[in-house]
């Protein structure tokens, strides 16, 4: 059974959301998966009198555009046959999307970000934030700068701990699905600290998985940013898979970076996993 089967898409219409629509539509054709397209429409203050009819144009005007959405993907021959659907809705953004989240009927949320000049306030607005933040499942994010690109490698950034290896099973299985190279890294300041942990790491990983041919690679450098950034460059055939512990990492992500190596890290895709 694939680890996808429903995938959610929040989508406003814009560009932003073009590379995360293509994305889904990749991994639905390659799992079977379903893809749910999402628009939620923010209650109107500005017409109290016809509030109603305001949100009913809304409401049709967005319906039609989902529809013509899906009809522009199904009328492509990579992705004539997979199930899509569309759904609006009426409240906060971020809140309707978590809910979504939290019925148990998605596997994974794959949603665009902002691009470079506005990255981090694009990575850290109130939606986009939230969703990485509170999503009790895996989140697919990309930036607007971000083209479609086939994959071709997924580096699982691990902190070896024993919690991770549930999720590289679950990132194991999905590279397979997509038929692409799982590689798992480590970054450290001081290399020769950490390698013996790295060692029983490994040695539990290939135990739990059954495969004796997984290695974790480790990368010395001043941070896990700058690390992570001199392994994948600019390569956008690479996803980044890293999890998350208790806001951790976006927090430490905030105040710990800089605009050119953010701008850095999403030049590639990100799957975060929820591990709180």
């Amino acid at each position: 059974m694939s680890t996808i089967t429903s995938i959610l898409v929040p989508t406003d219409f814009s560009s932003k959301s073009d590379t995360a629509v293509r994305y889904a539509c990749e991994i639905a054709s390659y799992t079977g998966a379903k893809v749910m397209f999402m628009h939620v429409i923010e209650q109107p203050y500005d017409f109290p009198s016809r509030v109603e009819n305001v949100l009913e144009n809304k409401k049709s005007d967005s319906a039609k555009k989902l529809s013509e959405l899906i009809d522009g993907l199904h009328s492509t021959d990579d992705f004539r046959h997979v199930n899509m659907k569309g759904s609006v809705e009426v409240g906060s953004p971020s809140t309707m999307f978590l809910n979504a989240a939290k019925t148990g009927e998605f596997d994974m949320i794959v949603v665009g970000l902002g691009g470079e000049h506005d990255l981090k306030k694009a990575i850290y607005g109130s939606i986009t934030n939230n969703i990485l933040l509170e999503s009790p499942i895996p989140v697919f994010a990309m930036s607007k700068q971000v083209d479609y690109r086939q994959p071709k490698h997924l580096v699982f950034a691990t902190g070896l701990r024993n919690q991770d290896i549930k999720p590289i099973k679950q990132m194991k299985r999905f590279s397979i699905e997509l038929g692409i190279k799982l590689r798992i890294v480590h970054i450290v300041e001081k290399k020769e600290i950490r390698e013996e942990k790295g060692k029983k790491f490994q040695k539990k990983l290939r135990k739990e998985l059954k495969d004796d041919t997984l290695q974790v690679e480790f990368y010395e450098d001043k941070s896990f940013l700058e690390g992570i950034t001199r392994l994948i460059g600019g390569d956008q055939h690479t996803i980044l898979v890293t999890t998350r512990y208790k806001r951790r990492f976006i927090e430490w992500l905030i105040t710990r970076s800089n605009a050119r190596v953010l701008a850095q890290i999403a030049a590639v895709p990100l799957i975060m996993i929820p591990n709180d």
